[in-house]
């Protein structure tokens, strides 16, 4: 086994390098903020297939280095992102209907994490992210704050391409975030939603169409070509590129509370400040009665979930 890691080198680590996984990868190497990245995969053909083709990709751009590895060339990893697990499809109602299987995969690979030298943040994809950001948590025994799901800024782009094309707006003059589960109790943050920044304000006419939109924006995606795969990638790059360069910038992460908006013990997506240790800090919104009684809502049924598994 060779070790790929140098002091002082922004390290990323890939596990799971599917169509979502390898996407994520070639997001993030085409950027150039990795010096090197390392694609681990339970087929580890694939993971060489796409190593290969990321680093020819690369050849005109910068000069990040792709390896296919095993959990041990992780070691010395700033960042590394999972997304290993059984993807969403057509059929499924639910993210919840990937459960069991999932939570299987996440404890292996949470386990294998915990031997890996170094201290890295663990950005976890695998669905039902909230959830599994939880079985990865309590598998690999990290701080809280090293171990962030990335769901809230997915959400919050879909939430953004909604209000931009119901007010006939330039998506990047949108401001708008979704905090809550990543699922069906998410909340749309109306109350702190700014168009062309100034503040917006919603009839419950309004509310109720625009929940409509952005509750169908992944299942129409899914319907159409089989999962998710661009949007997430770069949301997800957008959260590596953060920690890596300690941007300390605000980003919408799933996180394990610790009392922030009431919570305890349950891995929920909330604002927070990301920088090169993960989560800095985790920010306390002023949320109306009805974010305030969605949020919960998320919060009770995701403990239910987790109770249901005695994790």
């Amino acid at each position: 086994m060779v070790t790929l890691y140098h002091s002082g080198m922004n390290k990323v680590a890939v596990v799971g390098v599917g169509n979502l996984g390898s996407c994520i990868a070639y997001e993030i190497a085409s950027r150039g903020i990795a010096d090197e990245m390392v694609l681990v995969d339970v087929f580890h053909e694939l993971a060489e297939g796409n190593a290969a083709d990321i680093a020819q990709a690369l050849a005109f751009r910068n000069n990040t280095k792709v390896v296919a590895g095993g959990y041990g060339d992780a070691e010395g990893s700033k960042v590394v992102v999972v997304t290993a697990g059984k993807p969403r499809t057509p059929d499924m109602k639910s993210r919840m209907d990937l459960l069991e299987a999932n939570r299987k995969i996440v404890t292996s690979v949470a386990t294998s994490l915990r031997q890996v030298g170094g201290i890295p943040v663990i950005v976890t994809l695998s669905n039902p992210v909230d959830v599994m950001n939880y079985v990865m948590w309590k598998t690999t025994g990290f701080d809280r704050r090293r171990v962030i799901g990335s769901a809230g800024m997915l959400d919050s782009a879909r939430f953004r391409t909604v209000l931009g094309s119901k007010y006939d707006v330039p998506v990047l003059d949108v401001e708008a975030y979704v905090i809550g589960e990543h699922g069906d109790s998410q909340v749309p943050v109306f109350s702190q939603v700014k168009i062309k920044k100034r503040k917006k304000t919603f009839t419950g006419e309004e509310r109720g169409q625009i929940m409509n939109g952005l509750k169908e924006s992944a299942l129409q995606v899914i319907s159409k070509k089989g999962a998710t795969i661009y949007a997430p990638a770069s949301n997800t790059a957008n959260v590596v590129e953060a920690i890596l360069k300690n941007q300390k910038s605000l980003s919408v992460c799933s996180v394990v509370l610790d009392g922030e908006y009431g919570v305890k013990d349950v891995s929920l997506g909330a604002p927070v400040i990301l920088s090169a240790n993960g989560i800095e800090k985790v920010i306390e919104w002023d949320l109306d009665d009805s974010e305030k009684s969605l949020f919960n809502r998320g919060a009770e049924q995701l403990k239910e979930t987790i109770k249901s598994m005695a994790i």
